[in-house]
């Protein structure tokens, strides 16, 4: 309201100075208003339009949610549920970067990560990124395909910018950034600046950034990674890693960030049919 208040008192200031009447249009005075204090006016769209693009390939024998199979329905909504209670807490609480780890390998924290990002980028008006940040093993930009350089470790050794690294997927709002191809020591890359300034970049352009991280344990990279970010959501995989390294990673993870548990790899009894969370049939995947 200042702003609009300030824009319409400079109309009428030049008004009584030159001893005329000026209009002011409307659509100045609201596009000034809503642009926010002390920020340039920026468009979204343009600060991403030299990404390239990337087509999410589809499996009959993927475990994520744009491939048509057997265990789709009730593994999508699962996603909606946790979708829903994550886009409340974010109006709650204004977080725009969430890490999402696993105590140890194996858990599905990265099939996690990647389908929680479709689901949400399926809303109107949200825009996802997905960022794998596991430098070491890169399982979430295996499961998109393998991306191509440059990616994340470009960005961090400053090598590229942001809009050429990161690429906008055939899913409308959905975009990805893969590990890319630098040899740095992870621990290095985290630890300095760019990180950081990464995800404030991010926050003005995304509505909501997904980061998929290593384990909690034995690595050091995802404190590194998570003191950047405003959330953790840990995955915990049913039946697989012992308790009390379970235990042991969430006194790792800042109680003060972590927003919730997903339970994954449980049995669904649908009628007929049990299926895996991300298998059918008692397969593992």
């Amino acid at each position: 309201m200042s702003r609009l208040f300030n824009e319409t008192r400079k109309a009428q200031e030049w008004s009584s100075q030159h001893g005329k009447t000026k209009k002011l249009e409307l659509a100045q005075v609201m596009e000034a208003a809503q642009e926010p204090l002390g920020h340039p006016k920026t468009s979204r769209a343009s600060s991403l339009s030299a990404c390239r693009a990337t087509r999410l390939s589809e499996s009959s024998e993927s475990p994520v949610l744009f491939a048509k199979n057997e265990f789709t329905n009730a593994a999508a909504e699962a996603y909606r549920t946790l979708r829903t209670r994550l886009l409340r807490l974010q109006q709650d609480t204004g977080l725009r970067s969430v890490v999402i780890s696993s105590a140890v390998p194996g858990e599905g924290k990265s099939i996690t990560t990647l389908n929680l990002g479709i689901c949400c980028a399926h809303l109107p008006d949200v825009r996802v990124l997905v960022i794998d940040a596991d430098l070491r093993t890169a399982g979430l930009t295996a499961l998109l395909g393998s991306l191509p350089a440059p990616g994340l470790g470009e960005i961090l050794t400053g090598e590229e910018p942001y809009d050429r690294a990161i690429m906008a997927t055939d899913t409308p709002n959905l975009y990805v950034l893969g590990v890319g191809s630098s040899t740095a020591s992870p621990p290095a890359l985290f630890s300095g600046d760019r990180w950081k300034e990464l995800l404030g970049w991010c926050s003005e352009n995304f509505s909501l950034t997904l980061v998929d991280s290593p384990p909690i344990i034995p690595l050091a990279d995802f404190e590194q990674i998570a003191a950047s970010c405003d959330a953790v959501l840990a995955v915990v995989r049913s039946r697989h890693a012992d308790r009390e390294v379970v235990r042991k990673a969430a006194q790792t993870i800042d109680a003060r960030k972590l927003i919730g548990v997903v339970l994954n790899a449980s049995i669904l009894d649908d009628g007929e049919y049990s299926y895996d969370y991300y298998g059918s049939n008692g397969k593992k995947t």
